[in-house]
């Protein structure tokens, strides 16, 4: 098995000569011998483990027992408090969410603080087979169908090549001791239902399970493959654009329906595929404006292309410009700079992320703020006032390009369009002694 685990390491490139790796210890069988195999094979560099508070004294013993390994093995272990029933509270999260997060969570900060490489965690053939139905009763499409991944960002899963009973029949023929934790037992989960009750008759039916881990490893291949070519056809449509992500879906890839084609352009964003289902009838319908949320983006349809960006948290409506300031953080960052009017080229105002105005028109302190309904303003060049939501329309912006947007007041005056167009009233002209320069700097 140790030949099988370094041949496993070293085909999936888990880890690399000089790397310092972490093993995620819990005490039980899995990762006892993940722990074991490690050692010998001479990657192990520390211990780390979550005392998650759950089973009473049960769970101090597991936190003497692995402390006795790190003891034994003489490497260096690192050790949690994580009291997962107030952290499950808290968040609104199952017992098994809330330990999960704190695990990772754990493993993440210690790995930046000490500098490990990686984090080796105890997954076998077996885990991947119940996560299969898991997500298969969950109605989890290719991603959650292919299983759990050998890798992710630092965390490896070296033993994904073993099963259950290669794992306890390494463990009996070492001698090695472990801990059993009384909760793997409980029916009341859904892995362990599929464990216990699911999976003993189908092997009744099929006797064996090594066919199903070829199909797994086959299913997780294929699905790489449909990624990495769905996505050279992805980025060709996507575009960043005034903090936005800007898609255009054209026509669907060969052998897709259009509605699974919004699937794989949105699930990077959260949108379950229920929803994308419902995005892709209305972009068919051009419900232009339409909104649709996932729990961390919102999308737009604009004409023919969607919008995505980060779901809006409440911002401050207003704020004040003085004149001794030079310079704006906030909402807005830029420069202010008083200049004389004899240096100003009139080419200078086509760059819409410069603002020049007349200093003597102005009244301070200026007001940047959000549009509103009814705002007008005389656009620079023109002679008559406009609304400002008729000019948006001229320009045409989307309705989160709008919302998005700053107007700059002077006396209760729209002098400034922010980063689109100032107003005639304040500009520059040949009479003009002293000009205010707000130059956009982000």
């Amino acid at each position: 098995m140790l030949d099988s685990l370094k041949k496993y390491i070293k085909k999936n490139h888990l880890c690399h000569s000089g790397e310092k790796l972490l093993v995620a210890v819990s005490g039980g069988i899995d990762s006892v011998v993940l722990l074991d195999l490690l050692v010998k094979a001479g990657y192990v560099t520390a211990i780390a483990h979550c005392n998650f508070k759950l089973r009473g004294n049960e769970s101090e013993e597991d936190e003497k027992f692995v402390r006795g390994l790190a003891e034994k093995y003489d490497i260096p272990i690192f050790v949690k408090q994580c009291p997962a029933t107030d952290y499950a509270t808290r968040h609104k999260l199952t017992i098994q969410e809330a330990a999960r997060n704190l695990r990772y969570d754990f493993f993440e900060k210690l790995s930046v603080e000490k500098k490990f490489d990686k984090v080796a965690v105890a997954h076998h053939a077996d885990d991947n087979l119940e996560t299969f139905f898991i997500n298969l009763f969950r109605g989890g499409g290719l991603q959650g169908l292919k299983g759990i991944p050998v890798q992710r960002a630092i965390f490896i899963r070296p033993l994904m090549f073993a099963t259950r009973q290669q794992i306890e029949t390494y463990a009996h023929d070492n001698d090695l001791e472990w801990r059993n934790d009384s909760s793997n037992a409980s029916l009341k989960y859904l892995r362990n239902k599929i464990r216990h009750q699911l999976l003993p008759e189908i092997k009744k039916i099929i006797g064996n399970f090594t066919p199903v881990f070829q199909s797994l490893d086959n299913l997780k291949e294929d699905a790489l493959v449909l990624e990495v070519l769905l996505n050279r056809e992805k980025n060709r449509l996507v575009e960043i654009k005034n903090n936005s992500i800007v898609i255009t879906p054209e026509e669907t890839p060969a052998g897709l329906t259009g509605s699974l084609w919004f699937y794989y352009l949105l699930k990077a964003y959260a949108f379950p595929r229920s929803e994308t289902d419902k995005i892709f009838d209305a972009f068919q319908s051009k419900s232009v404006g339409k909104h649709f949320f996932s729990e961390y983006f919102e999308l737009l349809i604009d004409r023919d292309v969607l919008i995505v960006r980060k779901r809006a948290t409440s911002v401050k409506q207003q704020f004040l410009i003085h004149s001794t300031d030079t310079v704006v953080d906030e909402p807005v960052k830029a420069t202010l700079k008083i200049v004389s009017g004899n240096t100003i080229e009139p080419t200078l105002f086509k760059n819409p992320n410069d603002g020049f105005f007349d200093f003597s028109k102005l009244v301070f302190p200026l007001t940047l703020r959000k549009w509103r309904e009814g705002d007008r303003f005389q656009p620079y060049g023109m002679k008559g006032s406009k609304l400002v939501s008729d000019f948006f329309t001229d320009i045409k912006l989307s309705l989160f390009e709008k919302e998005a947007t700053w107007l700059l007041e002077s006396g209760g005056s729209i002098i400034w369009i922010v980063g689109y167009r100032t107003a005639e009233p304040f500009k520059v002209t040949k009479n003009t002694e002293k000009v205010l320069l707000i130059r956009l700097t982000k």
